[in-house]
């Protein structure tokens, strides 16, 4: 059968499935899973393990524990049952009873409004609830009761019932919007989007209203807010409409103020939808909203000018947008600090006028020497023109006037660092980031430092020498950059020196959490294990940092995890479990520890009775975790049948969850059941439209192409991945499988070596990667070129897919070496037979091969 593939959902060879559930992230074939800790995440965040470091492939065979076996199938009974309890049925009331009850419940109801009328709040709201009991269709007992249980403080339950009541009348705008404020009071964004939303998409409301315009407005800064500048204009376009043409719209006094001035005034407020509607290239909305604001601006209307010369520019339009950002220049303005001086420079580079940039804005800094902006711009270029002297002595002018902007250190910074002058340089640095230079540019400029080997180390060392007497401030900013150039620099010891000197000079507690989630995070992604440990322990040392002691001994597990001293893990969720021996948190990790150094059977008796406690204590984030590593550990113990057993038990209980079906089509795939496999992950697929997670659904889909090569169905394959290649062509992943694909089946080689080439270029050390680049040339008869590749894939280990040394031995074959490809065969053989579901027709054909019998 063909060789595994860089998608499949498990395999010999690495893959891109990652094994925890709620922390699903894509990784290319070949890489290191590294888990991204921060002490921000989750407290199980500890669980992750990639299904490229459980090599299930390599395992002798496992025969099935039958008292393991019994114990999980008496456990998955067991959460069958808990929660089937039925309902006990009720009777269904007869017509004249609910006419009784109608009576009643308007009695109540009267009542409740003569008790609001007297001001008797409690009284009134306890009438409503009486009224509703009777009749919970009532829409005129919800409106007087929603709002009054606001007044009462009954915050819960004013929602409860406005949720209640748009179930009733889901077109009902007013209870939407109450719902949506709520929702916004809350900080749930996404909650309040979906409610506002539905209410001005109500079919009822009056869309020309003034309370519908406020809702769009309120509907718009949310969009703002997360990011989504397209949705924001759309809705903003009405908003801007309504203060527009005034009057096409019925919209009060008092609404059309608060809209108006809603960034500050009238004038602002246009000019910010014209930038929104620039943004997002709605150039007719922008040049609209833009003339409003000049309309509405009492002084410097020139300012406009230069915001019509943007969107000019934007229509190519390049003289006239000259002509009229010169408007802006004529009037003296500096209002809009150096983005005219850029919009210049970026028409003139489009007119290929690019040595006409710097005198222009000479000639405006003759005329406006007081203009700082337009001044350290120019001093800019005159870097960018190696003319460092002139750009110094701009910078020194503005430093003796006491200026100290971070633009202006940054300016010095790039002189010093050309001139490489290290102290300069870094004190330069540290007064950009004291006088808050833009992040970007001082981690670029940071970069640029590191890329200078010799002056970087040159500053390391400098720093190095320096005590800690002082302005405590400065000193840390310094440390802290020199820290992070380090980093650059991969000096891990230094790293460590600077974040403790950091550490010391400010060791106020949210400082100290954050330097050591800094330090050990970069650790932890640069595999230095050890030295994070060491951090770790440190940190759950420091009583300052008592009260994140135990997000902090999380981490201690995964590090040592990492660093396969799995034993001291194990140290560290014993003496967690003596502080809080009921916590489900901790007989996860120890689990955890056992599965992730492939101790199958303790892990799954850890999990098994785990799971079941999660679930009678209702711990969601707990059960979800377990239930997806239990699935793996029964798979990789033996167990796989009582593994789908507990993902259909999953499925049926979340089946919205589609993690759980992906899961299950992988343990389809583990058991090489190619059908049902291809069934599940199409039914998986068939599902993308409701799917939060893309990631899933692209693996899903790379795992659905696999299981159809395994089945032999290489059309389906093909077609699979192709669709993938169409949308995305430097995907490597989909480069390399489908590039593969192509030479397995000696066809498109040359397409197949171009497409492979892209993912040896991005990742050349990949095994996989390495393996399929190898084939296509041995497909080509570039037998002397394929070897180098075929031996790289399997070189300094003896562990792997047994295709590699298949294909590596018919490479020696075709060379003439016979020892040799009878060595590599024999490896394959061997790996193969060791699997824990072996490919007969593989086993075959390389006794074939090695001249032994069939059988």
């Amino acid at each position: 059968m063909s060789r595994m593939f860089s998608g499949e959902p498990s395999s010999g060879r690495e893959s891109c499935v990652a094994s925890s559930p709620f922390w699903f992230t894509e990784r290319a074939s070949g890489s290191k899973a590294l888990l991204q800790w921060t002490l921000g995440l989750a407290l199980l965040g500890g669980g992750v393990v990639s299904a490229a470091d459980e090599k299930p492939t390599d395992m002798p065979n496992l025969p099935p524990q039958e008292e393991l076996r019994q114990d999980i199938v008496d456990r998955l009974n067991r959460l069958q049952q808990i929660g089937d309890d039925e309902l006990e049925s009720l009777g269904e009331e007869t017509p004249d009873e609910q006419a009784e009850n109608s009576r009643k419940a308007l009695a109540y109801y009267m009542a409740g409004r003569s008790y609001e009328r007297d001001k008797k709040f409690r009284e009134a709201y306890e009438a409503y609830q009486q009224a509703l009991k009777l009749d919970a269709s009532s829409l005129s007992v919800y409106r007087s009761m929603i709002p009054l249980a606001f007044r009462l403080d009954k915050t819960e339950e004013a929602i409860q019932l406005a949720q209640k009541a748009v179930e009733l009348d889901p077109n009902n705008f007013e209870l939407l919007s109450q719902l949506g404020i709520y929702a916004l009071r809350q900080q749930d964004l996404q909650g309040s989007i979906d409610y506002f939303q539905k209410a001005v998409d109500s079919q009822t409301v009056d869309k020309q209203s003034g309370p519908y315009i406020s809702i769009m407005s309120q509907l718009g800064q949310l969009y703002l807010s997360l990011g989504d500048n397209n949705k924001a204009a759309e809705v903003y376009e009405t908003v801007y409409q309504a203060l527009a043409n005034p009057t096409d719209y019925n919209i009060d006094f008092r609404t059309r103020q608060a809209l108006e001035n809603l960034r500050g005034s009238k004038a602002e407020t246009f000019e910010s939808f014209g930038e929104l509607f620039l943004t997002t290239d709605r150039l007719d909305l922008a040049e609209g909203a833009f003339r409003e604001a000049r309309k509405a601006s009492r002084k410097n209307q020139e300012v406009y000018s230069y915001q019509l010369a943007r969107v000019l520019n934007k229509r190519d339009k390049n003289e006239e947008a000259l002509k009229a950002l010169q408007e802006y220049f004529d009037a003296g303005l500096s209002d809009k600090g150096r983005g005219p001086y850029l919009l210049l420079a970026e028409l003139l580079n489009a007119q290929d006028k690019a040595d006409e940039i710097t005198p222009a804005l000479e000639k405006l800094a003759e005329a406006d020497a007081d203009n700082q902006e337009l001044q350290l711009y120019l001093a800019e270029r005159y870097i960018k023109n190696d003319r460092l002297d002139d750009a110094e002595a701009i910078y020194d002018k503005y430093a003796e006037k006491g200026a100290e902007s971070g633009d202006l250190q940054l300016g010095l910074l790039q002189i010093y660092r050309q001139r490489e002058q290290p102290e300069k340089a870094l004190e330069a640095l540290t007064k950009a980031m004291l006088n808050g230079a833009n992040a970007e540019r001082l981690e670029a400029e940071l970069e640029l430092l590191a890329q200078n080997e010799e002056m970087a180390d040159s500053l390391i060392e400098m720093a190095q020498e320096k005590g800690l007497d002082g302005d405590k401030r400065k000193l840390f900013t310094e440390a802290y950059l020199v820290a992070k150039l380090a980093m650059q620099r991969k000096k891990y010891e230094a790293v460590i020196d600077f974040y403790q000197r950091a550490m010391e000079l400010r060791n106020e507690r949210q400082i100290l959490l954050t330097l050591y989630q800094e330090l050990i995070q970069f650790l932890m992604t640069e595999e230095k294990h050890d030295l994070a440990v060491e951090m770790l322990e440190e940190a759950i040392d420091n009583p300052s940092l008592a009260p994140v002691r135990q997000a902090f001994q999380l981490q201690l597990i995964q590090a040592l995890a990492e660093a396969e001293q799995f034993d001291k893990a194990l140290e560290v969720v014993k003496s967690a479990q003596e502080v809080s021996p009921d916590s489900l948190i901790w007989q996860y990790q120890e689990g955890w520890v056992y599965y992730t150094q492939q101790e199958w059977e303790p892990a799954v008796r850890i999990f098994g009775p785990l799971l079941e406690k999660a679930v009678e204590q209702k711990n969601a984030s707990v059960e979800r975790e377990v239930r997806y590593n239990l699935s793996r550990a029964l798979a990789f113990a033996g167990l796989a049948e009582e593994a789908i057993v507990l993902m259909d038990q999953s499925i049926e209980k979340e089946p919205d969850q589609l993690l759980w079906l992906f899961q299950k089509g992988w343990l389809h795939y583990f058991m090489h059941d190619w059908k049902p496999s291809i069934e599940t992950f199409k039914a998986l697929i068939a599902r993308e439209g409701e799917a939060t997670n893309e990631v899933l659904i692209r693996q899903a889909k790379f795992s659905l192409s696999a299981a159809y090569v395994q089945d032999e169905q290489y059309e389906n394959g093909e077609k699979v991945l192709e669709e993938i290649y169409e949308q995305d062509p430097d995907d490597i992943a989909v480069c390399n499988d489908l590039g593969y694909l192509y030479a397995d089946q000696d066809k498109n080689l040359e397409q197949a070596l171009e497409m492979i080439g892209k993912a040896i270029e991005a990742e050349p050390e990949n095994k996989a990667y390495l393996d399929s680049m190898g084939w296509v040339l041995f497909r080509l008869g570039r037998y002397e070129e394929s070897l180098k590749y075929l031996e790289q894939a399997v070189e300094d280990s003896e562990e792997g897919d047994a295709v590699l040394w298949d294909h590596l031995g018919d490479c020696y074959d075709k060379l003439g070496k016979a020892e040799k490809a009878q060595e590599a065969w024999k490896s394959a053989l061997k790996h193969e037979q060791e699997a824990q579901y072996p490919d007969e027709s593989l086993i075959k054909k390389l006794k074939k091969k090695l001249g032994e019998a069939a059988e």
